[in-house]
């Protein structure tokens, strides 16, 4: 399996602080059956300013470290970058960059209200050839209120990735339930951990996959394709409509 969204690089953000707590987190992924980690430390202007060329640095000596620590897995480079007015110069300028130097960019924003600039920036990152995959759009109040929010990125060609912590009720009943909508409507492109530590938001994703396995086997097939397209940087198609709120839904299944 691939974990496409992962703070385990030591000292780098809020994630693992530390080499000891990094190689816990390894092999504590490889127990869950993860084979390959993309890195995503924050790129956050002013609060956590780790550049590209920084991330790759690091992932040569963490993977030497879980080398000589017999932990077999595969590490590498990404960033999540938080969406602003700076966020279009610095990937021209190569200080944030793409997953595994795909086409594809892990991409979170202000979580209360999605403003039009934020639009604009998906937009040019579009125009540079750019898929901005939306990270853990479930904790994200506008798409808690409604999944109509979900239209505007949508019709920009975006994917979208849920948190396995919030399939396992880990953030609250309305993260769960909004991360089981955006499942239940075809809007969950990959899951992956965001592991941050060794507690609550471990690098685990079996479970959450073995959850919604048990219901639509496709929906896991469909997840594993895209990591495996993304890895290839291949092109992810997805056949999917803008979303219509219905009066009364039903989702085929819940936990």
């Amino acid at each position: 399996m691939l974990d496409m969204h992962n703070h385990s690089l030591p000292g780098i953000d809020d994630g693992s602080q530390d080499m000891e707590t990094t190689l816990k987190m390894l092999k504590m992924a490889k127990a869950d059956g993860i084979s390959k980690i993309i890195v995503t430390p924050h790129y956050y202007k002013f609060n956590f300013e780790n550049s590209y060329s920084d991330v790759i640095k690091l992932i040569e000596i963490v993977n030497y470290r879980a080398k000589e620590a017999g932990i077999d897995i595969h590490i590498m480079p990404g960033q999540e970058v938080f969406l602003d007015e700076f966020t279009l110069a610095l990937y021209k300028e190569g200080i944030v960059g793409t997953l595994n130097n795909s086409k594809y960019m892990l991409v979170e924003m202000d979580p209360r209200k999605l403003g039009e600039e934020i639009l604009d920036i998906i937009y040019e990152l579009r125009v540079q050839g750019i898929v901005p995959i939306i990270a853990h759009p479930e904790r994200y109040a506008f798409i808690q209120e409604s999944l109509i929010s979900l239209n505007y990125f949508i019709k920009e060609g975006c994917l979208f990735q849920v948190n396995a912590g919030s399939l396992l009720g880990k953030f609250g009943n309305k993260v769960e339930k909004t991360a089981f909508s955006l499942v239940n409507e075809g809007f969950c492109d990959f899951i992956a951990s965001d592991a941050h530590s060794l507690g609550v938001r471990s690098p685990r994703i079996k479970e959450s996959f073995d959850i919604i396995t048990k219901k639509s086997a496709k929906i896991i097939d469909d997840i594993s394709d895209n990591c495996r397209i993304l890895l290839k940087d291949g092109d992810i198609v997805v056949n999917r409509e803008i979303y219509r709120e219905k009066k009364k839904m039903f989702g085929f299944f819940r936990r």
